[in-house]
């Protein structure tokens, strides 16, 4: 078994990245909760380690024989898009604060899951090679 085969290494990644993409969107959100006319912005975050582990174990597409490509959706493909339906202040702007601390903590809260995961992966590892060794 290659260890970088692994398709749970190979999820875990563009998940993480998939996190901090969201990351990046919120805090530029809360940073903008008081400029007037700014709209509440947010990615599609349905695809979960589940759906990036099952894209792991489709066929690879090659360019050429004895060249294999990866794909998997990383954070160049997600594309934030204005929230509908939130309510707006007098001035346009719709940023809730409340609403955006809470999506703040599930990233996080993804984002340490994910590390979590990755540490213990790498932790068996470690405890193969040195039980190998004796």
């Amino acid at each position: 078994m290659d260890l970088f085969q692994d398709p749970t290494l190979q999820a875990i990644g563009p998940y993480m990245s998939r996190l901090s993409k969201r990351q990046q969107i919120v805090a530029s959100n809360l940073a903008n909760i008081d400029t007037p006319g700014y709209k509440t912005k947010d990615v599609s975050f349905h695809a979960t380690i589940q759906e990036l582990l099952s894209e792991t174990t489709t066929p690879q597409r090659t360019s050429r024989p004895g060249h294999v490509q990866s794909w998997l959706p990383g954070p160049s493909q997600v594309q934030p898009f204005e929230v509908p339906g939130l309510i707006s202040r007098t001035d346009q702007n719709n940023v809730d604060l409340d609403r955006e601390l809470l999506k703040l903590s599930e990233t996080s809260f993804g984002y340490s899951m994910m590390a979590e995961i990755l540490k213990g992966k790498f932790r068996t590892l470690a405890i193969s090679i040195n039980e190998g060794g004796n």
